[in-house]
This record gives structure tokens, sequence and C-alpha cells, in this order.
């Protein structure tokens, strides 16, 4: 027993040696931690350094004889603290790196370091247990003095013991400076890789002379021209933002795979705050991470990052075959990969050069023929693949052939002869679900000559089925058909006659898709049976805005002079709901030089004096404001500069609110969906 005992001392004094040491070596890596653990920033700095220091403590207690029984007690209690704090995060799913062991090791948290944390806790409780005696409570029962235990050695076993840990110590700096050397040559290889790709861009074949007939190397990542995986995540103020959603500005997508325990992800966010501000009007960038809120939360704060994504664990990353961070990969309009996978900074800093136009988007990297073909072995650059056409009123209706919600296909031509509404749904939308009653009662009773109705539908079966309506639905997870069709959101409808000819535009929100279906014209419904409201765009000088407040004070838009941001809200909304105390905090202390602050909202006085909010909060219950200005949900914003001309895109969801109203100086930066 004593000499059990007096192993597992050892064994666990340096455990909580190194990583006590490796902690302190790595005090910034250390607080990150614990931030993904859920510490909050401002105990997370002192914790950082208390921490290590705690068990650099504990690993000293563990070795004397006298103290070694407080010592395990120690190790117990922080073991145990350890293993709550990792089974909490798994239980909400997330998967915080663990930092455990500093720079040394470090990997996110998981069931195998729940089992670690285990054993190790187990070890401690076996010296509490047995390393005492409960009947004279002395501490001398916890195993052998190791100053003793050495003297009683032999010569040969002391030779033996010493060589032992020799080999012990060896294995372990091998075994890190195995890690480190591989991982710097993986380093190497893809900033290697992209030299080789810029190289060949400019025209200059570095293979030529040695052998010219080599295949080149698999770029990584999936095929380009294939579609790219749909993915629903949620951001970081509890939103959820779909691929589609990126892609509906009709811009190219990048999508850049980061990790906050990741050094060089971390080096490079700095840079891709700046390419999110300049080259918004051309590329959508989204930051796809992984661990807590909170630490993520912090970095785009710091960097000023918008649509940060947040995955389970790095599911999207291997649907893209993106396997390290940093990566990243674009993704066309039409919803096709556009890149190899970029891996590395410098390979990212490429891509997006490439992506901007200071290089051009080659499909791929230069291929060439075997020397035999038609064009005798010249590079041949890939062709992009080709945007899906939109049609247009007059034209042969785009094929449609979906499962419905049984799995049975269903096809247009199973319409044809028939005057068809096609129904571009999302059970997940808002606009959709306050229109579901509606659109029941047009089924129970059609009008004369009303026309059938088709849904196309995202979600999943359930979803669909809950909405109770009795119409034919088919699910289309992509989004391809409403985008071949000329539609960008959801709800949104157009007609095809008998023939099979697009018989109308397509028709935008509630009052519009329910126009199609009764037959009146959508242009004329939008407020009432008057003319449609026009949608103003940036420079344009801003539409009347006079409404009344919460309390019945009138509001008119022209008499501000000041840069005015409206947010377009609703009390009801669960994404309005989630960052209503980021909106507060802006309350509370806004930026220098940020703009006035006018809600305008949906839903009735109370329900919006509940939200607690200090701004000024106008009433909109047909949201005619919001459709005035171009926005299509809520949240979104818009600002409005003091001589009353529109200054921004409209911004939807949290983080791009949240971005305008920092971003008084330069509004044309803020990103936007």
């Amino acid at each position: 027993m004593d000499t059990a005992l007096v192993l597992a001392r050892l064994a666990l004094a340096a455990v909580f040696a190194v990583a006590g040491f490796a902690k302190l070596a790595d005090r910034e890596g250390s607080r990150q931690g614990l931030e993904g653990f859920g510490v909050p920033k401002a105990a997370a700095q002192p914790v950082s350094v208390l921490l290590p220091l705690a068990e650099i403590a504990v690993a000293i207690l563990l070795l004397p004889t006298a103290t070694a029984w407080w010592g395990a007690i120690g190790a117990a209690l922080l073991l145990g603290a350890f293993i709550a704090g990792i089974a909490y995060n798994l239980a909400r799913g997330n998967h915080p790196d663990c930092h455990c062991f500093g720079q040394l090791h470090s990997e996110p948290a998981g069931w195998p370091t729940l089992i670690r944390n285990g054993i190790f806790e187990v070890v401690a409780l076996f010296i509490v247990v047995f390393g005492r005696d409960i009947f004279s409570f002395s501490n001398e029962d916890a195993g052998y003095s190791l100053v003793a235990w050495i003297g009683d050695l032999s010569t040969w076993e002391l030779l033996a013991t010493i060589l032992g840990v020799i080999a012990l110590a060896a294995i372990v700096i091998e075994g890190w400076l195995l890690v480190h050397l591989l991982g710097q040559n993986g380093r190497v290889l893809l900033r290697l890789d992209a030299i080789e790709t810029m190289v060949a861009e400019g025209g200059v074949d570095l293979d030529a002379a040695a052998a010219p007939a080599a295949p080149a190397p698999r770029p990584l990542g999936l095929p380009e021209g294939s579609p790219a995986p749909a993915f629903r995540l949620e951001g970081l103020h509890g939103e959820t933002m779909t691929l589609d959603a990126l892609r509906a500005a009709g811009k190219p997508v990048m999508l850049i795979f980061s990790d906050p325990g990741c050094g060089p992800c971390n080096a490079l966010l700095p840079d891709l705050g700046r390419w999110q501000r300049e080259h918004a009007s051309r590329l959508s960038i989204a930051l796809l991470s992984r661990g807590a809120v909170e630490a993520n939360r912090a970095k785009a704060t710091e960097h000023g990052l918008s649509h940060v994504l947040l995955q389970k664990d790095r599911e999207v990353a291997q649907a893209y075959q993106a396997n390290g961070t940093p990566a990243a990969v674009i993704v066309r309009p039409d919803g096709t990969i556009g890149s190899p996978v970029s891996a590395g900074a410098e390979a990212i800093k490429t891509l997006v050069a490439k992506a901007t136009g200071s290089l051009p988007l080659q499909a791929a990297p230069v291929a060439r023929s075997g020397g035999n073909g038609a064009n005798g072995g010249q590079a041949v650059a890939p062709q992009p693949a080709p945007q899906i056409p939109r049609a247009k009123v007059g034209d042969v209706a785009p094929a449609i052939e979906l499962p419905d919600l049984e799995g049975k296909t269903v096809t247009l031509a199973d319409f044809k002869g028939q005057k068809t509404m096609l129904l571009f749904w999302n059970p997940g939308c808002g606009f959709c679900r306050r229109m579901t009653d509606e659109l029941k009662q047009w089924e129970a009773k059609p009008p004369k000559g009303a026309p059938k109705l088709l849904v196309v539908s995202t979600g999943t079966p359930e979803a669909n089925k809950d909405m109770g309506l009795t119409s034919p639905t088919v699910l289309d997870q992509g989004f391809t058909v409403g985008r071949a069709y000329g539609a960008s959101g959801t709800p949104s409808a157009v007609l095809v006659d008998a023939s099979g000819k697009i018989a109308s535009d397509v028709a935008v929100g509630q009052p519009g898709v329910m126009a199609l279906a009764t037959g009146k014209d959508p242009a004329k419904v939008d407020n009432g049976g008057a003319p449609a409201v026009k949608t103003a765009k940036k420079g344009d000088k801003a539409p009347a805005v006079k409404l009344k407040d919460v309390e019945g004070n009138a509001f008119d838009l022209a008499a501000q002079k000041t840069d005015t941001l409206l947010l377009f809200w609703n009390p009801g909304c669960g994404f309005c709901r989630r960052m209503t105390d980021d909106l507060k905090a802006w309350e509370a202390n806004p930026p220098e030089g940020a703009p006035k602050l006018v809600l305008v909202s949906t839903g009735t006085a109370d329900a919006n004096r509940e939200m607690g909010l200090s701004s000024t909060m106008l009433l909109d219950d047909g949201f005619n404001t919001g459709r005035a200005f171009g926005a299509s949900g809520t949240p979104s914003a818009v600002l409005v500069d003091k001589t009353g001309k529109i200054a921004s895109e409209v911004g939807v969801g949290a983080p791009a609110v949240l971005a305008l109203a920092g971003a008084a100086q330069a509004p044309g930066q803020a990103a936007a969906v």
C-alpha cells in the first residue's frame, strides 16, 4: 500500500506541476480557455494566474509525507471543479478549448477530457482515503517519505529508478518536440502550396523542367462547381443564419473556419474585421467558429467582426473538407463551391485578394494537359460554373421535381392545365407564421378563379406539417427553386399559367402573396389598395416617417437634425428579444459619434414598454415604414444622415444592427445581409 501511495503522489504531483507551469507560460491562452468555459471576462485574468499557482502548490504539497494528504485534498477539489465545468459545457453542447497543459497540449473539451480528469480524481481520492489514519488522524499513512524511500533503495534499484525517470522525461520531451515539428512542417507545406499557386497564376511553371507530365496535387476541399453544403448555425446573439441568407445579397460568400484556441486564427482576426468593412460591397465574409458564446463574442467585439457563427463542433468545416484552422473557401452566388480550401493565414489573404479583384479568382489551380491535347499542353483555366438563370414573366417556368412531406415526388408538370401559385415558404419565418391563418382561410374558401397552390418550403416535414396547411408542400432545402424564379426570401410567390409559363413578377410579403392568391395586382395592395410603396436605396432621400411613439407623442424624421438609426423591431420576435441586453448596454454607453436610435416597432405600446429600452419607440403595426426602406424582417436597421438621406444599406440581424449603431462615421461599411 505504501508503494502504491507514493507512486500515486508522484504521478499526481507531476501532472499538476506540468499543468501549472505550462499555464503560467501561456497566460493569454489560459485566460481564453477560462472564458471559453464561461468564466466572466473580468475574473478570467486573475484566475488565469491563481489557478496555475494553486496547481503548483498542490504539486509541492503532495511530495512531503506530512503534507501529502492535504495536497490530495486540494487536488481532489480542483479536479472536482474541472469535472463540473467540463460536464456543464458538454451538457450545453459546448466544446471549449480545455488548455489543460498550456501550449504543451490543448484540445476541445470532450468525453475523453472528462474521463481523464475522472481518473485523476480517483487517484486523488485514493490518497485521501488511504493516506490518513482514520483513528489517530495522523498523516503518516500517506506512503513512504520520498527521502526515506529513496534511501532504502539498493544501488541497482536507485540506478534503475534514475534511468527510468530519465527515459520517461526523454519520451515526454521527444513527443512534445515531434508534435511541434509536425505542426511546423504542416505550416511550411501550406505556405509552399500557397506560393506555388500564386506562381502558377502568374504563368510560371515550376514543374515544367523537372516533371512536365506529373499530375497536379488534388486541391483541398470539395470540387469546384459542386453544390456547397447547406448549414444553419446560431450567431453570437441567438440569431439563426443559413448559407442561403448569407448568399441573399447576390455576392460571393467567404467562409472562414476558425477556433478560439487557435493562435494563427486569433492573429488573423484584425485583418478579418478590416476585410469585412472594406470589401462589404463585393464579398460577404462569415467566420465559422466554435466554443463558448462569451469567448467568441469578446473577440468579435474587440475586432469589430460581424457574421460570427458557432458550430457545435466542426460539423460544417468537415462538410466542406476544411480539416484545419484557419481555413477558408469561397461559395459563389449560385450556391456552388468557388475555390479550393485555402489553409493558413497567408493562403487566406491570397484568397481574399482574388475574391476582391486584386488577383483573378479562378475556379481551380491551373491545370495542364498531358501534352497530347488540342492545346499542346498549354495551361487551361477551368471555367466557373454558370449562374442559375432567373426566369422572367413569359418564360417557360423552371422545372420542379421535389419530394413532398411524405417523400413522394411532385413535379410542376402535375399542375399543367391549371393556373398555379408557387409559394416560397419557411416554417421558421416569423412573417410566414403570421400569415398562416389567413392562408388557411383562403384554402378553406378560395375565391372564384383562384389558382392552385403549391408550397415550396424549407425545414423538416414535421415543422411543415405543424403549420396545418392542406395544399401540396414540397421540400427545397437549398432554396434552389426559389432562386431560379427570382425569389430571395420568404414568404414570396409567383404565378404559373395553365400552359406552364410564368405569369407574374415575384410578390414579396403577406400582402403581395395574398394579392396573387385572390387575383389582385400585388403592386396595388401593399397599402390597402394605394400604389405600392417605393423601396428607397442608399443615397436617396429618406421616406417620410411620421408616427406616434408609445406615449402617443408625434415623431417626424424630417425634423431630426442628427444622424438617426432606424431599427425595425418586433417585441414578439425571438431575435429581437435575444439582442435586447446588448441594445441596453449600447444605450447606457453609446460610442462616440453614435447615431440617435429610433425603434420602429409593431405590437402594442405595453409590449414595447416591457422591453425596457430607453430610446424613442414608434408604433407601425403595418410595417409600412420598414418596407419603404427595403427592410423585410426584424431586427433590421438603416442609417439616415443629418441631411435626411439614407446612409447605409439595410443591416439584417443583431450583428449588422449593432455594427451600424457603432459606425456612424462610416455607415457604408456595416455588413448587411
